[in-house]
């Protein structure tokens, strides 16, 4: 099993590591489900993102956007290190549509227009200003700094081709690439997308950039108000159940700094998953923290990091007994 296939079987994940906002919109009676796997980023390949062209007044670059929310209920666009993308990336899965937050926009001299274009899935658009006059809209939290990666849950759906221009490309605009799925397993972990640039004097430039979807990601997804609840009480029922009535896996037990890597099922149903930002994580009063649940191959795993006395973390990894698992999922 590849790791970002724990997007469909990790659940309950502690809320200082993944955590959404607005569980329960009040107008649309919508919970979260919260789904993590192990590394993602967005990277620029191929060379430089500044050409030189034989105009040199002509200049063409891209850039990479997230959202900020103000005091005041406004929603902005921020600017962000396009080749330095943070740990911890955000979607969202409709139940026929996946949407990774991208937010691709380019900057430059010159530039009539700018086609960007991807061989796989489709490109959608949302316009933060509008979702701003809202209320109640639904918004997703990811990583200890609560960076905010999603707002909303519509989106206009632009094909795979789209073009740009200095009227098209407005400031509250945010780009996000997308996939017809039935589930997360059937997203790419690959996706390429191209943007050609078209400057006044006819002259064209290319660059490609690649979003890499194979590894850590917080997917929301709306569910009604039976199974909101459904998946709050196995959250608490396996948040609460004692550690010492679990089979503390010997071989999960290991020092770490600031990540830990464990392994988690057997055989080919084995994963890897990586738990970051230790140093940041709220620990209980004796210096545990759960990192909610994995369940592989009907297994279920509940991984820990103990904080120790002499200021280190241990992390190791539990299986529940199935005599002990959630009543109401019990063969």
């Amino acid at each position: 099993m590849r790791g970002r296939e724990l997007l469909d079987c990790m659940e309950l994940v502690e809320p200082v590591y993944l955590e959404a906002a607005d569980k329960r919109p009040a107008v649309r009676r919508r919970g979260w489900l919260k789904y993590g796997a192990a590394a993602a980023c967005l990277c620029a390949i191929l060379g430089s993102l500044l050409w030189e062209t034989p105009d040199p007044s002509n200049a063409f670059c891209l850039k990479a956007c997230a959202l900020e929310l103000a005091e005041d209920g406004s929603l902005t666009l921020k600017e962000t290190d396009l080749l330095d993308q943070p740990d911890v990336w955000g979607g969202h899965f409709d139940g026929e549509n996946f949407y990774a937050g991208v937010g691709l926009r380019y900057d430059g001299s010159n530039i009539d227009h700018v086609l960007f274009t991807t061989e796989s899935g489709f490109f959608a658009k949302q316009y933060v200003n509008r979702l701003s006059e809202e209320e109640n809209v639904s918004r997703l939290y990811v990583g200890p700094e609560n960076r905010l990666v999603m707002y909303g849950e519509e989106f206009e759906i632009a094909g795979s081709r789209i073009t740009l221009d200095s009227e098209t490309m407005t400031d509250d605009l945010l780009l996000f690439w997308g996939t017809r799925a039935a589930g997360m397993r059937e997203v790419p972990e690959k996706v390429t997308v191209k943007a050609a640039a078209v400057f006044r004097d006819g002259r064209t430039q290319e660059l490609t950039v690649s979003l890499d979807l194979s590894g850590t990601g917080v997917v929301s997804m709306p569910v009604d108000e039976e199974e909101f609840r459904r998946h709050q009480a196995r959250r608490d029922y396996y948040g609460n159940l004692p550690l010492e009535d679990c089979e503390l896996l010997e071989e999960s037990v290991e020092r770490v700094t600031d990540v830990y890597e464990v392994q988690i099922g057997m055989g080919t149903g084995m994963s890897t998953s990586r738990i970051t930002h230790i140093d940041q994580m709220e620990y209980d009063k004796d210096g545990i923290w759960r990192g909610g649940i994995a369940e592989i191959a009907g297994e279920v795993y509940i991984p820990v990091i103990r904080r120790e006395t002499d200021g280190g973390y241990t992390g190791m990894l539990y299986r529940v007994p199935e005599e002990l698992c959630c009543p109401a999922e019990r063969r």
